[in-house]
């Protein structure tokens, strides 16, 4: 990380204690493979006395998925309402926001945390409740993210998976079905990555990492969380009705459209982050080839296009 990055982190730390914090450490290891935890931006623990603030400081390289303004308004809306951590300040124009300091025995959540039901149905609560929020002015639609990534792919003929072009089909045609169905829009995380949220005692939820966030059809949620905790459509149902209440089979085929375009939509940021970041260090195009690969596993079936016929 540049010492210019370092310095505006600084700055604003410094802003906040209206000195110079005593300690400022970066408490993060940066990984885009095997999981992807902290590549949209840079994280700093700034201390001075008994209070410790975390920085998040927003790299330029992502900004063709993630819109900061909003993911800004999002952590803001979520920590008053007691779902994330409190967002302390915001630096819109350097990229920077700060947040309480959530310290242990607060951690982060792991794959280990998908087979504890009280876990999952905290999780569940606590985006339904950010689903029940003001509207955070940002339409958004994973289908329009995918379109878009697959035309910048092809613009710089980015290496990527060999079916592309037959994935983009199949999802241009699961868009039309749940588009001739109609969606409801309301404030979503977008996320299912057990790395976005902390887990405190109790298995307290606090839902954190609001890059993606915008106003989306609810079921996009339900499907990024479906495909993230069960390996399978058998478990997969069940944690369907543990979100939904009930289980519907179209609703549910319509939750796991949005979850397999979820492996899309990582697929192609991978590849894209993989050939255009400066940060050759970190293993995006690893991590694009295993969401392509788990992609692949759920389309390359027999019924994979009765998802799309059965979806409402």
């Amino acid at each position: 990380m540049s010492s210019r990055r370092q310095d505006a982190a600084l700055r604003c730390a410094t802003a906040h204690f209206g000195h110079a914090p005593e300690t400022f450490e970066n408490p993060l290891t940066v990984l885009a493979s095997p999981a992807w935890r902290g590549v949209e931006g840079d994280i700093w623990r700034a201390s001075a006395g008994a209070g410790s603030i975390i920085l998040k400081h927003y790299h330029p390289d992502t900004a063709f998925y993630v819109d900061t303004d909003t993911s800004m308004t999002a952590a803001k809306m979520a920590g008053a309402a007691g779902l994330g951590p409190t967002v302390i300040d915001t630096w819109g124009t350097d990229g920077i926001i700060a947040f309480e300091d959530i310290a242990l025995p607060w951690r982060s959540g792991g794959l280990q945390d998908v087979v504890n039901p009280r876990l999952r149905a905290n999780v569940i609560a606590a985006k339904q409740r950010f689903q029940g929020l003001a509207a955070l002015g940002k339409q958004v639609c994973i289908f329009d993210e995918i379109d878009t990534f697959v035309s910048m792919v092809r613009k710089d003929a980015v290496p990527i998976h060999r079916d592309m072009e037959v994935f983009a089909n199949f999802f241009a045609d699961a868009r039309r079905k749940i588009d001739s169905r109609g969606r409801d829009s309301l404030p979503c995380h977008r996320d299912g990555n057990t790395a976005n949220y902390m887990v405190g005692e109790g298995d307290q939820i606090r839902l954190i990492d609001f890059d993606l966030a915008g106003d989306a059809d609810p079921f996009e949620d339900v499907g990024c969380h479906l495909v993230e905790f069960f390996e399978n459509d058998l478990d997969a149902r069940a944690g369907f009705e543990e979100w939904h209440g009930s289980f519907d089979e179209g609703l549910f085929q319509r939750a796991m459209l949005y979850g397999l375009a979820d492996d899309m939509r990582w697929g192609l940021i991978g590849a894209l982050m993989g050939a255009r970041s400066a940060r050759s260090s970190l293993e995006f195009s690893k991590y694009s080839a295993w969401r392509f690969l788990r992609l692949e596993a759920r389309l390359k079936t027999s019924d994979a296009h009765d998802r799309i016929r059965i979806a409402a």
